[in-house]
């Protein structure tokens, strides 16, 4: 398999000196996850199309860099496989369908003295590693089965090369920031503007920004909020090609108290209120269009879940 060659040198380039193998097999692992992004056309077609043509193209592999950046789960592995041959490690690509470039999910397993690794940087589409790693998160795609303790303490040995802080961050942390006694004392849309603040700061791509703004309303809202006051729903704006998300926000009860919804999406990292109205006549003409199996539905809104 031939990858860019800008890719390769920048990667082994970047690689610190007196790291064993397996403390090199988890830099890369990171590093890839912070400089790569999924291709959300390619999530909301549901692997379908052109897209997904273009994605299964081992000829594409030698365009990928980290300025052309957009990828799927399969190319993450067989790029990461590449480094790991580079550095004379035995892996197996596993889970695929049918062979390396076909439909469905992938991930990756290799061994090296002790330890034997499992490796999928999107275990989860959304909050998985490829967030993870650019907030400085503990990654959660890598997992030791036979030797877990020592093989967490080197990959947080190995994160703290890119940063020294490796923690999530805690309702304690953003009160701090921004100078608020008790963030959970705030209305709801007071706290989602903050939760929007912070995301339109980072400046990621679309995946990115939608898991990291999940990350946040899962610190910043109560469960119990998240089921009756505070739903993010997921769909598709066929438009522009994108999943957007659409806020529905009612400080008593969603189901119980519907007049009294306000709804809201996030627009070029800014929130912007929309109606209704203005909701149904989208999902009636196509533009939006629920997911398929998506259960975060939007009040009122009971469309089919995907164009037949």
């Amino acid at each position: 398999m031939e990858i860019n060659e800008e890719l390769k040198n920048y990667v082994i380039n970047s690689l610190p000196i007196n790291l064993t193998k397996l403390e090199q097999a988890i830099f890369i692992y990171i590093l890839l996850c912070k400089h790569f992004i999924y291709d959300e056309v390619f999530f909301i077609m549901n692997n379908q199309g052109s897209i997904a043509k273009y994605h299964e193209d081992i000829n594409n592999f030698k365009n990928i860099s980290f300025y052309n950046n957009k990828i799927v789960c399969y190319e993450f592995n067989d790029i990461y496989a590449y480094f790991l041959t580079i550095l004379g490690i035995k892996y197996q690509i596993q889970d695929y369908s049918k062979n390396k470039f076909t439909k469905g999910h992938a991930n990756l397993i290799f061994k090296i003295d002790n330890f034997l690794v499992s490796a999928d940087s999107v275990s989860s589409i959304l909050m998985g590693d490829l967030t993870l790693a650019k907030l400085n998160y503990p990654v959660k795609g890598l997992i030791c089965k036979n030797n877990p303790l020592e093989f967490n303490k080197i990959v947080l040995k190995i994160q703290q090369l890119f940063q020294d802080k490796i923690q999530e961050e805690t309702k304690e942390d953003i009160e701090k920031e921004y100078n608020i006694s008790n963030l959970m004392q705030l209305s709801l849309l007071e706290r989602i503007k903050i939760i929007t603040d912070k995301v339109k700061r980072k400046q990621f791509q679309i995946i990115d920004n939608i898991s990291y703004f999940l990350i946040l309303r899962n610190i910043l809202f109560k469960f119990d909020e998240k089921i009756s006051n505070c739903r993010i729903s997921l769909i598709k704006d066929n438009e522009s090609l994108k999943p957007i998300m659409i806020i529905s926000l009612n400080e008593y009860d969603l189901e119980l108290d519907q007049d009294e919804t306000n709804y809201y999406l996030i627009d070029n990292y800014e929130l912007k209120e929309i109606s209704i109205e203005d909701l149904r006549t989208n999902f009636n003409n196509l533009k939006f269009e629920y997911f398929e199996n998506n259960l975060a539905r939007i009040p009122d809104i009971n469309f089919k879940t995907y164009k037949k």
